[in-house]
């Protein structure tokens, strides 16, 4: 049974929300702005600029286009690499399985701007630095341990009863994989996904090192754009990540498990 939040705590988390809610909608207000420069309130509202961010603009169309790229294959990437990691955890968690788990955890871990300079060593004598594909492969390698919890904690919900009782059955091991614990951890999976692709969308110090100045992202072009000041085309962009993040959390919410893949503990009837 669910306990009613007390008026208190509504009031304070609903005071809360406003609070982080404000600076959003100054943003979004900031670019309406008709002008060249970020004024609140703003001055002879228009469109122009969000026409100028996702169609007239070649700087920014590209920036959106590669950010775009990088961050659906970089969560494509890490969430198939991240997937057999986690089942043979799961399954009995032999030492090459752990030590997969741990290296592909490793780099979320480490802080971004030292993640960043090994990269940019790495494709410096590789021959990718400043390619598309070395970003990919490089928000792959730093978000793989996003996919990697996700997925695992959908494996753990599994209920072993029911792979015994197929198992009883006569299932095999890829009959159970594909009727029982695909379909179970597809929520886990897509979620993991997602947060990959909204982290990537939106990272910056990494793709700095990566990308060398021979092409950018949405970030990496709002970092560039300062050199001008503030423009209301910034703003813009500040939108698109505020929507992207709200668009990809909302649909975790709604088909995944978000609560416990906060750290909530599962309900018991």
């Amino acid at each position: 049974m669910r306990r009613r939040l007390h008026p208190a705590a509504a009031l304070f988390m609903g005071l809360c929300a406003l609070v982080l809610a404000l600076p959003i909608l100054v943003v979004m207000a900031a670019a309406l702005n008709g002008g060249r420069t970020m004024l609140f309130p703003p001055e002879d509202p228009t469109l122009a600029r969000f026409a100028e961010f996702f169609a007239g603009d070649p700087v920014w169309r590209d920036a959106l286009w590669n950010s775009g790229l990088i961050a659906v294959s970089s969560a494509v990437l890490a969430t198939a690499l991240a997937w057999p990691i986690a089942y043979l955890v799961w399954q009995g968690g032999s030492g090459l399985s752990k030590a997969l788990a741990a290296a592909g955890a490793m780099p979320f871990a480490l802080p971004p701007i030292v993640f960043g300079v090994g990269l940019g060593f790495l494709w410096a004598f590789t021959a990718g630095l400043g390619t598309l594909w070395a970003g990919i492969l490089s928000h792959a390698a730093l978000f793989l341990a996003l996919p990697l919890v996700t997925i695992s904690v959908g494996l753990q919900s599994i209920d072993r009863a029911h792979l015994d009782a197929a198992a009883t059955m006569g299932a095999t091991e890829s009959v159970m994989l594909r009727t029982i614990v695909w379909p179970q951890t597809i929520p886990y999976t897509v979620s993991g996904l997602f947060f990959v692709m909204v982290l990537s969308f939106n990272e910056f110090i990494v793709m700095f090192f990566v990308s060398a100045s021979a092409f950018t992202t949405v970030t990496l072009q709002i970092f560039n754009s300062l050199r001008n000041g503030f423009t209301p085309t910034m703003a813009v962009a500040a939108i698109l990540f505020v929507s992207v993040s709200i668009t990809a959390f909302a649909l975790v919410a709604r088909w995944g498990d978000l609560p416990r893949l906060m750290g909530a503990e599962p309900e018991h009837d």
